[in-house]
């Protein structure tokens, strides 16, 4: 039971974090800029702590993954919405902490270092539709955690 809370705190820290720094400093659609500018002050009160957060999604991300692919038995959605989630953990915690993320895996000499390059060539334009996607993951995860401990399993 004590490693289900872990896994739903670090889940839900990790993307709200990550996804609030990436929503607030990256670039998007005009439309998000009033949001962006209302919601900045809160990115930047945690921007300091993006980079370790963001290297930590990278490994919790990865091993969600490798968790998914040696568990899979058939996807159903609650396990599909796992793999997804798994996904934009990676993908936020290289946008909001690229400089911590790409030091630490070795860009860009590494082989590891140039797909965090292209991560970040490749999401950086729409880096503030991650982080949003990266919230509305974490309300949904805080919502299911609150609907599992009631009884209710979706």
């Amino acid at each position: 039971m004590f490693m289900l809370y872990v896994i739903f705190l670090l889940t839900l820290a990790l993307l709200t974090v990550l996804g609030l720094v990436s929503f607030t400093s990256g670039a998007g659609p005009a439309a998000l800029t009033p949001i962006q500018n209302a919601l900045k002050p809160a990115g930047n009160a945690v921007k300091g702590i993006a980079g370790v957060f963001g290297i930590i999604a990278v490994i919790w991300g990865f091993w969600l993954v490798i968790r998914f692919i040696i568990g899979i038995q058939g996807v159903d959605f609650s396990s599909f919405l796992g793999l997804l989630i798994a996904l934009t953990l990676i993908t936020v915690g290289i946008l909001a902490g690229y400089v911590s993320v790409a030091a630490y895996f070795g860009a860009p000499a590494s082989g590891a270092g140039k797909v965090i390059d292209w991560f970040k060539r490749t999401f950086g334009p729409n880096e503030s539709i991650v982080g949003i996607v990266a919230l509305v993951f974490a309300l949904w995860t805080l919502i299911e955690f609150i609907l599992n401990r009631s009884g209710v399993y979706i």
